[in-house]
C-alpha cells in the first residue's frame, strides 16, 4: 500500500528569505499541492528527493497499532475478511506492546531496560501477553481478555480459517473496545508516560542520521486516536460506523493510495 506525503522541500525553502512569497513560488515550483507517493512501510520512514537532491524524510506521529487498525478495516471494506482480522490481531498485539511501555515508564523503567527485556520476548506473543496479564493482576484490575475471540484469531490466523464478514466485523469491534478502553484508563492515570511513549515512538530513526537530515513529522486522522480522550464522544463510535466512514471520507482515499 501506497500513502502521500508531502512533496514540499523545507532545504529548499531554507535558502530563501523565507516569506511567504517565497514559499508560495517554491510550492509552485515543486508542484506541492500533490503528495508525492511512497510506500507504508515498518520502519516508519519515507523519504522525498526533491529535484535538487535534498532528502526529506516523514514520519507519521500514529503509533503502529493505530496504521494497523486503519489497514484491517480498510482490508475488511474491500471484502477481505481473513486479511483483515489478521491485521485486527496485529493492531491488538502491538497495542499490548505499547501498553506494556506505558506502564513500565511509569514504574520508573528506563528505556534502555525495557528495550533490553521485549528482545526476550518480542517474537513470542505469549510471552507479550502473560506479561500484560501479571501488570494487570498486580494492578487488580480485569484483563479484558476474551478466550473466544483468541480461539477465533488463531483459527483464522494459523488454521486458515475464512470467516464471514459478520465474524471479521465482530472480532474488529471486540479490539477496538478493548484498545479504546484501556487508552481511556491510561490517560487517566498515566497520561504523562503516554505522551512519552509518543516522544519515544518518534525519536526512534533519529540516530538513524546526520543532522544535516531533516526528519518530518506527519499526522493522519485514525479510526483509533490517542488525542482527544476526554472528549465526551470518544470511543462511541462503533466499527460499523468506522467502516461507512472510511467509505465516504476523501481524506482516507487521498492519503492511503490502495496500489503497488
Amino acid at each position: 500500500m501506497k500513502i502521500g506525503i508531502s512533496s514540499f522541500c523545507w532545504e529548499c525553502f531554507s535558502q530563501t528569505d523565507q516569506s511567504k512569497e517565497a514559499y508560495d513560488k517554491l510550492k509552485n515550483e515543486l508542484n506541492a499541492d500533490l503528495d508525492f507517493e511512497v510506500e507504508l512501510n515498518n520502519d516508519n520512514i519515507h523519504e522525498f528527493v526533491c529535484p535538487k537532491g535534498h532528502r526529506t524524510f516523514t514520519q507519521l506521529q500514529e503509533q503502529k497499532f493505530q496504521i494497523l487498525f486503519d489497514i484491517a478495516s480498510m482490508a475488511l471494506n474491500d471484502g477481505y475478511t481473513k486479511e483483515a482480522v489478521s491485521s485486527y490481531s496485529s493492531s491488538l498485539e502491538r497495542f499490548l506492546e505499547y501498553y506494556i511501555l506505558v506502564i513500565s515508564l511509569r514504574n520508573s523503567v528506563s528505556l534502555d531496560d525495557f528495550t533490553r527485556t521485549w528482545k526476550q520476548m518480542g517474537n513470542q506473543s505469549e510471552r507479550q501477553l502473560g506479561a500484560y496479564f501479571i501488570l494487570r493482576l498486580q494492578e487488580s484490575k480485569p484483563t479484558n481478555w476474551d478466550e473466544k475471540k483468541a480461539s477465533f484469531r488463531n483459527n483464522v490466523v494459523h488454521k486458515g480459517y475464512i470467516p464471514s464478514s459478520e465474524e471479521a466485523i465482530e472480532y474488529g469491534q471486540y479490539v477496538l473496545t478493548f484498545i479504546r478502553s484501556m487508552l481511556k484508563e491510561l490517560n487517566d492515570t498515566s497520561k504523562e508516560f503516554l505522551d512519552k511513549a509518543t516522544f519515544i515512538h518518534l525519536s526512534k530513526n533519529g540516530d538513524k542520521f546526520s543532522d544535516k537530515i531533516r526528519i518530518s513529522n506527519g499526522s493522519i486522522p485514525t479510526i483509533i486516536s490517542v488525542r482527544g480522550i476526554e472528549s465526551e464522544d470518544y470511543g462511541k463510535s462503533t466499527l460499523r460506523e468506522e467502516l461507512l466512514s472510511i467509505k465516504e471520507n476523501g481524506f482516507y482515499k487521498h492519503f492511503y493510495r490502495r496500489k503497488i
